[in-house]
């Protein structure tokens, strides 16, 4: 249960990183603009990834919405890089990490 509550923890710190990382930008053309931006959001992107994919392993039998999803899109970021879009990383800041993080928050506890 530690274990678990760890990775959530984790996922929380991500989520609260990229809204440190997104202070100040507030269209899709300022987040496509700034590299260093996307560098860190993505990295973050990862960790979150990653932490589900752990999450998963460790008990299989509870389910994480979009769970994955988010698995998958982390493969993507990591290894074929090059295919990555902006659009796509920004619909995801802007339509899927609320519901993750009121989750994350829920099951840190």
């Amino acid at each position: 249960m530690e274990t678990k509550r760890k990775y959530w923890s984790g996922i929380l710190l991500a989520l609260d990183a990229i809204d440190i990382h997104l202070q100040g930008i507030t269209t899709y053309e300022q987040y496509a603009a700034s590299i260093t931006v996307k560098d860190a959001v993505e990295r973050r992107l990862i960790i979150i990834g990653e932490a589900v994919n752990k999450l998963m392993l460790l008990d299989p039998d509870d389910p994480i919405e979009d769970g994955q999803k988010i698995r998958a899109f982390r493969n993507r970021l990591v290894h074929s890089y090059d295919a990555t879009d902006d659009m796509t990383v920004w619909a995801i800041l802007r339509n899927h990490l609320g519901p993750l993080r009121k989750l994350a928050e829920e099951r840190s506890r």
